[in-house]
């Protein structure tokens, strides 16, 4: 059976013990197991003047019961404990107060036993309502008490329901940011071994050119060499040439003589 509450629950549970809170009249809640009482901020400053009453000192030590009305809002909110008088109550700075049973009529200063909720409503509607029809009132309450329970019950799973399912969404998104933070990682570390790889990269062609360089210079060096043997050579040979030409030359003036005695017939001495 699906909750009928699944979208925006109304009933509030007693902080105390539990139980589903009954209305009494508008913006108060009572409990009919432990007898406290729910007064919201709006009835809280149209009987008493301040949705903060009453005033008293903070007792953060104190601090225990859960807001009714948070709950129903699906967060959960310690309420402040403070000390007014003799009395302990315990306040939501949003929504409003709870009393346990009694509390209200010692801070209104009733006689005991008096009914502190039947001067709650005199001060809120200044309208007396009939003493036996609040008695007829909380008889039927009591009448429907199992019907409460079992739609609290009922209630209590659908909260235990919304939280385990906050807590699994809870889960995957810590899951899904536990992988994004990886990818993240992983992504980061591809980074820097492409960056170290380029490096690497620069660092072997750096080397490679510098080895390069250094056999472009060995080899300019023997070229050199080369050149100046050329050139030694060639001085050596432009020097064996003039000597041959030189040679030469003297070889044919001595063949022109030769001809010029042949032609006419008379050799000259030597």
């Amino acid at each position: 059976m699906s909750s009928p509450y699944r979208e925006g629950p109304q009933l509030l549970l007693c902080p105390r013990c539990g139980e589903v809170l009954d209305r009494v009249f508008e913006g108060v809640a009572a409990c009919p197991r432990c007898q406290g009482a729910w007064i919201a901020q709006a009835t809280l400053d149209t009987a008493f003047g301040n949705p903060r009453w009453p005033v008293g000192q903070n007792l953060w030590w104190h601090n225990a019961l859960e807001c009714p009305e948070c709950a129903c809002e699906g967060t959960v909110t310690k309420m402040g404990a403070r000390s007014s008088g003799d009395v302990m109550v315990d306040a939501c700075v949003s929504h409003g107060l709870w009393l346990d049973q009694g509390e209200l009529g010692r801070l209104i200063g009733l006689a005991a036993g008096a009914d502190e909720l039947l001067e709650l409503q005199k001060r809120v509607t200044a309208v007396a309502p009939d003493p036996s029809e609040l008695a007829q009132r909380r008889l039927a309450w009591r009448t429907e008490l199992d019907t409460r329970r079992r739609a609290a019950a009922e209630f209590r799973g659908w909260v235990e329901k919304e939280q385990q399912r906050k807590a699994a969404e809870a889960a995957e998104h810590a899951k899904a940011r536990a992988l994004r933070d990886e990818a993240a990682r992983r992504e980061k570390k591809a980074q820097a071994l492409a960056a170290q790889q380029a490096a690497a990269m620069r660092t072997q062609a750096e080397t490679d050119r510098i080895v390069n360089l250094q056999a472009l210079g060995e080899e300019r060096i023997e070229i050199v060499k080369d050149l100046r043997r050329i050139d030694a050579e060639q001085a050596q040979h432009r020097e064996d040439l003039y000597k041959l030409q030189g040679e030469l030359e003297v070889a044919k003036q001595r063949l022109r003589e030769i001809d010029a005695q042949l032609d006419t017939g008379e050799p000259k001495p030597k």
